[in-house]
């Protein structure tokens, strides 16, 4: 039953960090200028694999209250239920986090990027990169996306409307909209009537020299 149960965490996990993974993916196509002017301008405040992963356990610690999580996770205040999805997975899986080093500045001022590895027992890390965390009113905390990212991969019954509001706010791309072409209308030409007088052109006679 325990081996059972082991398998269904690993398949669960397994999928998360595949989803995450993609996530990562998604969002890596940035411009390499930018990165460096975030790495001159944030070089001294980035936080420690330590703090983040103080961060990530605290987010999930079914010890705390929620109420009281809501500088783990950016907009937290606004969708307590998002603490109680998260806590419930890590209980259910039995998985824990490992923020690990290097971490480096994100793409924009006041973030961070770090790799997370999901830890099972007896099982080797399964890790994703890229994981976002920002920067508010001098606390960090992981970036809602990300948050949002791992409800919809563990829990895609209960994503929060925190989730739900934060896509549908996005601009819908514009369709451009395809002229019909002008269907040109045949002339129709009046009938000849046979029986009608032919009018003779009267032909000018030229003076013999």
């Amino acid at each position: 039953m325990k081996n059972s149960r082991s398998v269904r965490s690993l398949a669960v996990v397994a999928a998360v960090v595949a989803g995450l993974s993609l996530a990562a993916c998604s969002s890596d196509d940035d411009d390499t200028a930018e990165t460096t002017a975030a790495e001159t301008t944030q070089a001294a405040a980035l936080p420690t694999a330590v703090e983040l992963n103080d961060i990530l356990n605290r987010a999930v610690d079914p010890a705390i209250p929620s109420d009281q999580k809501i500088d783990t996770v950016q907009g937290g205040d606004q969708a307590l239920e998002l603490f109680d999805i998260m806590t419930q997975s890590k209980q259910d899986t039995g998985a824990t986090f490992e923020v690990v080093d290097p971490v480096l500045p994100g793409i924009l001022p006041d973030t961070a990027n770090a790799t997370v590895n999901f830890l099972l027992a007896d099982r080797d890390p399964m890790p994703v990169s890229g994981v976002e965390f920002v920067r508010e009113n001098g606390i960090w905390k992981l970036s809602r996306e990300w948050a949002c990212t791992l409800i919809q991969n563990v829990a895609p019954d209960q994503v929060p409307p925190l989730c739900t509001d934060a896509n549908a706010a996005l601009p819908a791309e514009e369709t451009p909209v395809e002229e019909a072409p002008v269907e040109e209308t045949p002339v129709e030409e009046a009938p000849v009537d046979p029986a009608a007088p032919v009018e003779e052109v009267p032909v000018e006679e030229v003076p013999a020299a």
